[in-house]
């Protein structure tokens, strides 16, 4: 049984004793939460990694994972994303372990001025390093990001976007291609929630929550009685949605005007004659 905070200590010590003897790995380094001296680090939170090799054995370490099997024990599935700069894999293994690696190279880090984005800004704990240049450059300090918001241009594209997706869902329903229709019903549900968290990154200033809170009432709105994925009831839910996302695009622009009028006569229309569909 894994005690509280106890695995990422472990687990920290076990990287650096495998990864200190390697040619290929120039620093290891933590970040993020493992820093933090106001009791967050606990249990639930994952162990943020820059790994810093060698330009030769960077494709060793990403996108290949399978170094990470041999570190760890078996990985249970992984994301990763790239820059130009660096590559990051979020590998999450069957005891339940969590870790990010952000992995670079020398060359990439000596560039750190042009990264658009430093995932270690707030700070790194070096755990070893054969390089005092790196060394050096991590002791720096780095301005904290600003939380960039959508543009305008964006907004006006998500508010496109679900409307198109509404309509096109109700014709599925008419055609009776529930498939396509609960499909394209369930991404409206999206849309609403991804309108909830521009509003509530707005609000606290950050993108990084560690918890929520601030949001669940939206959730409450979304939710529904009951899952009736017929005709009938997906037609509820394009409406029930259209609703919500009218509520929380007013909050987003005070420029921005119902628009789900149209949508709820057209429905109406599809539900009079729905016998005909079923």
């Amino acid at each position: 049984m894994i005690r509280l905070s106890a695995w990422q200590i472990q687990t920290a010590e076990e990287v650096k004793t495998l990864l200190m003897e390697s040619n290929d790995v120039l620093t290891l380094a933590l970040f993020g939460s493992a820093l933090k001296s106001d009791g967050q680090f606990d249990l639930w939170s994952d162990l943020d990694c820059l790994l810093v090799v060698t330009d030769e054995a960077f494709s060793h370490y990403f996108p290949a994972t399978e170094w990470l099997d041999d570190l760890l024990g078996t990985l249970f599935a992984c994301a990763q994303s790239e820059t130009v700069f660096h590559g990051t894999t979020r590998a999450c293994f069957l005891d339940f372990r969590r870790l990010d690696f952000v992995i670079t190279t020398q060359s990439n880090l000596e560039q750190l001025n042009k990264w658009p984005c430093i995932p270690f800004c707030l700070g790194v704990r070096l755990l070893f390093s054969h390089s005092d240049q790196i060394s050096h450059i991590l002791s720096q300090t780095w301005p904290t990001p600003k939380l960039t918001q959508p543009s305008q241009a964006e907004f006006d594209e998500l508010v496109n976007r679900f409307w198109f997706k509404s309509m096109v869902a109700s014709y599925k329903v008419v055609r009776n291609d529930q498939l396509i229709a609960l499909h394209l019903t369930l991404d409206l549900l999206r849309d609403c929630c991804v309108l909830g968290m521009m509003l509530r990154d707005r609000a606290e200033g950050t993108n990084v929550h560690r918890d929520g809170g601030i949001g669940n009432d939206i959730v409450e709105k979304l939710q529904r009685d009951g899952s009736d994925y017929s005709a009938t009831g997906i037609l509820s839910l394009i409406e029930h949605t259209a609703f919500q996302f009218d509520q929380l695009a007013m909050q987003w622009s005070d420029t921005y005007l119902e628009k789900r009028h149209p949508l709820v006569e057209w429905l109406e229309q599809i539900k009079h004659g729905i016998d005909d569909i079923q």
